[in-house]
């Protein structure tokens, strides 16, 4: 839990440090997050989804995120907002990666890039017994991105494009 918020806190001082804005929304859905997120994924078992691929990964806390992993080379590596790399997935040697940067958003897979406009703020929403950040994106159409946090402040639920909006990946905690 500590590392997690360590990181969090980190990344919030290199937009500082860096000149990067943040903007109000943005830093509000951080601290909330930070505040009722845990850091330690370690032991707990989810379920990943891609189209009709299923199966369940292990998390495992890693530099800078979370690694969700099994035997069969299933990945996605979390950074406590986006997934920023996944393979496998049920495909045989597939790889996605999703990098925003002043440009946009920019996903690759197998090689190739596509380029969309940076998505919108996330915008936190208190549900009956959950909190949904929702993220709003233009790529081929327009898509959400959601994170659910439970009563515990437990992330619950990341469901996330990896390129542009024409499939998700859903990761669901066990």
């Amino acid at each position: 839990m500590k590392s997690f918020r360590t990181t969090l806190v980190l990344v919030c001082l290199l937009f500082v440090v860096t000149g990067c804005s943040i903007r109000s929304s943005q830093l509000s859905s951080m601290i909330g997050l930070v505040r009722g997120a845990p850091a330690d994924f370690s032991g707990s078992t989810w379920v990943i989804r891609y189209g009709d691929y299923r199966a369940q990964v292990q998390a495992i806390p890693f530099e800078g995120g979370t690694l969700f992993s099994n035997s069969l080379r299933d990945q996605a590596f979390f950074d406590g907002w986006t997934i920023t790399r996944a393979s496998g997935l049920g495909l045989k040697d597939s790889n996605w990666g999703v990098k925003d940067d002043t440009e946009g958003r920019h996903f690759t897979r197998e090689g190739r890039l596509s380029t969309y406009p940076a998505c919108g703020s996330w915008v936190k929403t208190s549900l009956a017994e959950v909190t949904q950040f929702a993220q709003s994106c233009q790529g081929a159409v327009l898509y959400k991105n959601n994170i659910l946090v439970n009563q515990l402040g437990e992330i619950a639920l990341i469901r996330q494009s990896l390129n542009g909006g024409a499939s998700f990946v859903t990761l669901r905690k066990l």
